[in-house]
């Protein structure tokens, strides 16, 4: 009997702290601002050498987009392909710039990715949304680079949280509004088990580092203060096993 009532206390406990730990705001981001620019454009007309909204090439779609969001790019896809930093298209956003080998060698097409694999872009049919997935564009990328502010905050990129901070996306153990988070090696916000310095931690789906009680896998676990998973002692009365297992 009291096994069933302190669980139904630690479910409600880690409910409760499940809704209110790690509440997260997505970042107005230069992301965001560049991507919700470009899109009000949808449909303009392709022009060769077009830099206004009466007409657009490629590059001078993308730097329209940024000169109003705030960043001045060089006025060519293979100029705007030297500056910025480097992204794999794993670790895209929105608003990273996004290119590829057309007509000739090098850079000679850019677009704005918008997540989900999607970017959008002044083609020979105006202003529209395409996929990196598509053959044409999948045969022609060539690369990605940030430029800009990204801000400081979380990002909300194809279903997967990132965190910056003056415009640097960070990596590891991160502390934001009174919980931790851990970061991947590529940016990504991680949920459920880490195994860290020899250490187990849990993070919730929100990727807030949970302390407490906690039910995973069909059994009972105990996160101490640091939130290191507790093994081989007596917590609460309750005995612990060396794999972390509250022993019933």
């Amino acid at each position: 009997m009291k096994k069933l009532i302190v669980s139904g206390l630690l479910s409600c406990s880690l409910l409760l702290g499940g809704l209110i730990s790690g509440q997260k705001t997505e970042a107005a981001s230069f992301g965001d601002k560049v991507t919700d620019i470009a899109l009000d454009y949808i449909g303009v007309p392709y022009v060769w050498g077009g830099t206004t909204p009466s007409g657009f090439d490629c590059s001078g779609f993308t730097s329209y987009s940024y000169k109003q969001a705030g960043v001045t790019l060089p006025r060519t896809a293979s100029e705007q392909y030297t500056k910025g930093q480097a992204i794999s298209k794993s670790n895209l956003v929105e608003g990273d710039l996004v290119f590829f080998s057309t007509y000739k060698s090098g850079a000679s097409h850019v677009g704005i990715y918008l997540g989900d694999n999607k970017f959008v872009h002044a083609a020979s049919s105006g202003v529209r949304i395409s996929s990196l997935t598509e053959s044409y564009y999948s045969r022609t990328y060539i690369g990605s680079k940030r430029i800009g502010n990204y801000n400081n905050g979380w990002v909300l990129s194809d279903r997967n949280w990132y965190f910056y901070k003056n415009d640097v996306m960070l990596k590891g153990w991160i502390k934001d509004g009174g919980s931790w988070y851990y970061l991947e090696s590529n940016g990504k916000m991680k949920t459920g088990w880490l195994l860290w310095k020899n250490d187990w931690y849990y993070l919730a789906s929100s990727g807030a580092m949970l302390t407490g009680w906690i039910y995973s896998g069909s059994h009972w676990y105990y996160l101490k203060s640091d939130g290191a998973m507790a093994k081989d002692t007596i917590i609460d009365g309750y005995r612990i096993g060396n794999d972390g297992a509250w022993i019933e």
